[in-house]
């Protein structure tokens, strides 16, 4: 009897997730969230950046879900169907510049530096020809498996346009588009303040927000903030150079 009571409170002790307080890092939506998690990362702020990911993961989801602004089937074939008609303009235009590149190496004149440009340039555009050839010869990709792919990013796109709606803040301009990065630490501090989230240490909890907030090195101006998701937008004509 006094072994299965020790049991008992050691059971007790380790906390929903069977982890100690002392390897708690963060608590999110009753998830736990411990040290060896993010001990992999080399160095503090590596560390920092983890255990960001880890909570946002978590907050991400919640919000989605809270907010209603899973993918939906209509969007879904929406996005599809554009990358079905850019990557069919894409192979017509790769093919009309294959063209237009033999034709301009055939002319006289041409400088060394402007020729092997020209001929690296064609040599890349003959690769493309060939993966399309070999992609055309194998079966059609599968639908489910593309929605499965393009649903993160549908959601990520609504996610972003609806946290900037609701805490604004400054917006970085990367790659992938518009990021709310304020707007994303507003809505890390309201799920702390509605005791969603938890930092079991406080000078991390301070670094993981100090790092959230820093300027990015590209800032997009309130007036040009636009989170229209690139499969809303018209195609562009061409991406070669002429």
């Amino acid at each position: 009897m006094k072994s299965a009571f020790v049991l008992l409170v050691l059971l007790l002790g380790l906390g929903p997730s069977g982890a100690s307080g002392a390897d708690t890092v963060a608590t999110v939506l009753s998830q736990i969230i411990t040290r060896s998690e993010i001990a992999a990362a080399e160095g503090e702020q590596a560390a920092d950046i983890k255990l960001y990911e880890l909570v946002w993961r978590r907050v991400s989801r919640h919000y989605i879900d809270e907010k209603g602004l899973a993918a939906t089937a209509a969007e879904i074939a929406e996005a599809m169907e554009y990358h079905r008609e850019f990557a069919a303009r894409d192979s017509v235009q790769r093919s009309r510049k294959l063209v237009e590149l033999e034709q301009r190496l055939t002319a006289d004149g041409l400088k060394p530096d402007e020729r092997a440009h020209l001929e690296e340039f064609r040599r890349v555009l003959a690769r493309l020809a060939q993966h399309d050839a070999e992609q055309d010869r194998l079966p059609p990709p599968d639908p489910a498996r593309q929605g499965q792919l393009l649903t993160p990013w549908i959601e990520q796109w609504k996610m972003n346009k609806a946290l900037y709606e609701q805490y604004g803040g400054i917006v970085a301009l990367t790659r992938f588009g518009p990021d709310p990065q304020g707007a994303r630490a507003a809505l890390l501090a309201d799920y702390e303040h509605r005791g969603l989230v938890r930092f079991s240490d406080t000078a991390q909890r301070e670094r993981v927000f100090a790092w959230l907030g820093r300027r990015p090195s590209m800032v997009t101006r309130p007036e040009e903030v636009d989170f229209t998701p690139y499969w809303k937008r018209p195609i562009p004509p061409s991406y070669f150079p002429d």
